[in-house]
């Protein structure tokens, strides 16, 4: 039964549900740790897919992260705002994105920017727009070591790729992207063995781009899942988890003890329609729209509850025996399975201080795209 203690809202009367709330101490914990895993910032560069907010990105920051990822232009435009000195877009840029990419390269000069792609004439198509522009702009080769969603293959094809780039005005190569989504296994040995090779393959392919004259200056690896056992392989200089930040008991199950859940959705009670039943007001717009049930976990029940509907507004639950029974307007704190999606529907969220106290309101600066 996940425990309630240390989430508790002191003046949680005086906060709407459902809400996103998010606890600031817990996010700066979750800073701290990954720093030590690392041994420091030098080698991160975290993914804001995950919490999409100014407000957090200048929090890392201020913690001496310098380098960022991000999957949209509007990320990417936010994380410029704020102030970010290098951002890499892990996302094939194409149709209206190449106007709104080349914009901002031209408006924030100072920024490093850099995209990824896997295809050649779409690649000319942004070379077009930043000749167009009279600006450049780097691109990162994506690598499919596995994941078979996007990128390149491994070896000659990538050489061809990157000398394409080389010789493309607008365009400068800027090295490559790794994305291991496929390392997922629940066996931490299965994760750490596809892990290694997927950032193993990476590193082999830059071999070949270098010895055939054609240097790589960086290469970017992994998610959350293998980022630790990319950041042990010699010739990867970066990694890009996202989840690490907010943290879900998706992953938290996946890697226990890693990192703190610091972003909940607080929920309430809405109707009690039968002895074990209970009606809470977080649906299918307030949490987890992407995954099958059980949707979330609840701080202080069991784990075996049955998820018996969901709606857009509303979220019917079936109570084990032994479960505490909820009266209609208790508060409920809800465990994201999965916290990317979940914070990608809110406008802002309600930030809880060290003292337990509602403190301020920090705006989901990128939500959507």
């Amino acid at each position: 039964m996940p425990d309630v203690d240390g989430y508790r809202i002191q003046n949680v009367d005086e906060i709407l549900s459902p809400s996103l709330v998010v606890y600031r101490d817990l996010v700066e914990e979750n800073i701290r740790r990954i720093g030590e895993m690392l041994g420091g910032y030098d080698r991160l560069r975290p993914h804001v897919k995950t919490h999409k907010m100014a407000r957090v990105a200048k929090m890392q920051m201020d913690a001496g992260i310098s380098k960022f990822k991000c999957a949209t232009p509007k990320e990417a435009a936010m994380l410029a705002a704020a102030g970010a000195p290098d951002v890499l877009i892990s996302y094939p840029i194409l149709g209206g994105a190449i106007e709104r990419v080349v914009s901002l390269r031209r408006t924030h000069p100072a920024m490093k920017l850099t995209v990824i792609s896997d295809d050649g004439p779409s690649m000319q198509r942004l070379a077009e727009g930043c000749r167009e522009a009279d600006v450049i702009i780097g691109v990162m080769i994506d690598l499919n070591t596995g994941l078979d969603r996007t990128g390149a293959p491994p070896g000659e094809a990538t050489l061809a790729l990157a000398q394409q780039i080389v010789e493309t005005p607008g365009l400068s190569f800027a090295g490559l992207h790794v994305y291991d989504g496929h390392v997922s296994d629940p066996d931490a040995g299965v994760r750490e063995q596809r892990g290694t090779a997927s950032a193993e393959m990476a590193v082999v392919t830059r071999r070949l781009l270098e010895e055939s004259g054609v240097p790589v200056p960086l290469l970017v690896s992994s998610g959350t899942p293998g980022f630790m056992h990319a950041s042990r392989v010699d010739g990867v200089d970066e990694v890009s988890p996202g989840t690490w930040i907010f943290w879900d008991w998706g992953y938290g199950d996946m890697m226990p003890d890693t990192f703190q859940w610091a972003a909940l959705v607080l929920s309430r009670v809405i109707s009690t329609p039968g002895e074990d039943l209970i009606t809470l007001d977080a649906g299918n717009k307030a949490i987890c729209p992407d995954v099958p049930a059980p949707f979330f976990r609840i701080l202080g029940y069991p784990d075996d509850l049955e998820f018996v509907r969901r709606n857009e507004e509303h979220q019917v639950l079936r109570l084990p025996k032994d479960a505490p029974r909820p009266k209609v307007g208790d508060a409920l704190y809800l465990v994201p399975r999965h916290v990317c999606t979940t914070v990608n529907m809110w406008d802002d969220a309600c930030v809880i201080d060290g003292e337990g106290q509602w403190a301020e309101t920090w705006s989901v600066d990128a939500r959507g795209h």
